[in-house]
């Protein structure tokens, strides 16, 4: 205790930062020097499961105390994570309160609640101060017409009630980041500004529901979605440096066009889905990893491999594999009509994980290791019900030894 005495207020206070706000103010009954020090943290954190239905008032009655009477010049966080039992009155007070306190991030979770989706109050959409804004669970969007958040930067939503999401969008001149998690997501994003997206989307979408992105800033994209939807359209993005793309179905030619100025690209993406893709050139593609288990990935492969002349790394993966075991390779694979010209210039690393060394795949293995010719090494991961059979990987290398290549290696 006598050497934490010494220590300065400031960083008393950024300490008391990293703790629970219970535990911050538990210190006020060190000595009259601690008395004070938790109203000036400026991040706060409140964590209802920890005191149980029985004592839901006293979570309020101390969430109240300590917020009010913080003095922070201004309150960098709050965070709320809430339970069945939280009211929509207090949760719009202590969010009017943290506005009035110039909040700079704003989390809040509400696990359930009795009365369904809460609605936050409309301070939220009119503070300037706002920087995050994370939403989840039980939360509906009720915005009003008057939004306006000409600060925020990074916005996250996660299974909310995002209905009136286009107003708040609209709202947000400066959006940099935004991550959405939601069943069908029916939405279109013109956002000017926006550097980075997630989006995720699950469940059964209704007919004629679809969405569009328009991010031409775009540098990070990353989809996942196993929803049927009518339509998916995305905007060319001529700063794109990385993309994920999982997707079920509804993609086509224009879609994946999208992509053609991107740098690192994972896609796990039905070819037949991909309709007439010719002209489309990757002319800044460096590492591709493809996923094995959409149907005819094999064409989508000789297609990316003929249309992009910088590619150095390549990845073959079977990422779904406990939940959709690795599409067969047919016998009768088309290789590309001539030798792509990253064989013979770029292409340095090969990894396939998830190799099953059957007729097809031993088709595309061999001619890829005979034909790149800069090509260093060459990993193979055989699948997880080969892993463990020896004599099965040892057939698998012997395909492979008469090749003559650089460094094969059966991990």
């Amino acid at each position: 205790m006598d050497i934490i005495s010494q220590f300065s207020d400031d960083l008393l206070i950024r300490i008391l930062s990293l703790v629970p706000t219970s535990h911050a103010l538990a210190t006020s009954r060190l000595s009259k020097r601690w008395q004070f020090l938790w109203s000036l943290v400026p991040k706060l954190e409140y964590d209802d499961s920890s005191h149980g239905d029985d004592n839901y008032a006293t979570f309020t009655h101390f969430v109240y105390r300590s917020l009010m009477s913080n003095k922070a010049p201004v309150l960098e966080s709050l965070y709320l994570k809430l339970g069945h039992k939280c009211q929509a009155v207090d949760i719009g007070i202590w969010i009017d309160t943290a506005v009035a306190h110039r909040v700079r991030a704003l989390t809040v979770d509400i696990l359930s609640s009795e009365k369904g989706p809460i609605s936050l109050p409309s301070s939220m959409y009119t503070c300037e101060t706002l920087e995050t804004l994370i939403l989840w669970n039980c939360i509906r969007l009720d915005v009003p017409f008057s939004v306006r958040l000409p600060s925020l930067k990074i916005m996250e939503l996660k299974d909310v009630d995002i209905g009136s999401l286009q107003r708040l969008l609209s709202g947000c001149p400066k959006l940099e980041t935004l991550a959405v998690k939601q069943d069908n997501l029916d939405v279109a994003l013109a956002l000017p500004s926006l550097l980075r997206l997630k989006m995720t989307n699950e469940g059964i979408a209704p007919k004629g529901s679809g969405f569009v992105i328009d991010a031409p800033s775009l540098v990070r994209l990353c989809i996942k979605d196993d929803v049927l939807y009518d339509f998916h359209r995305i905007e060319y993005m001529p700063q794109l440096e990385q993309a994920y793309v999982d997707m079920t179905c509804g993609a086509n030619h224009k879609f994946l066009k999208a992509f053609t100025c991107v740098r690192t690209l994972h896609l796990c993406l039905s070819f037949s889905e991909v309709l007439s893709p010719c002209g489309m050139i990757f002319h800044n593609l460096v590492l591709l990893e493809l996923s094995t288990c959409a149907q005819g990935w094999w064409n989508l492969l000789t297609h990316m491999l003929q249309n992009s002349p910088k590619l150095k790394y390549l990845i073959l993966t079977d990422e779904h594999e406990l939940d959709f075991p690795s599409i067969e390779t047919p016998d009768c694979w088309k290789p590309p009509i001539s030798v792509p010209n990253c064989f013979s210039y770029s292409l340095e690393d090969f990894e396939w994980d998830g190799y099953n060394g059957r007729r097809g795949d031993r088709e595309i293995a061999t001619y890829l290791v005979a034909h790149a010719t800069r090509l260093k090494t060459a990993v193979f991961s055989p699948a997880d019900s080969t892993r463990d059979d020896v004599g099965e990987r040892y057939r698998m290398l012997q395909d492979l030894a008469s090749v003559a290549t650089p460094q094969i290696f059966f991990e």
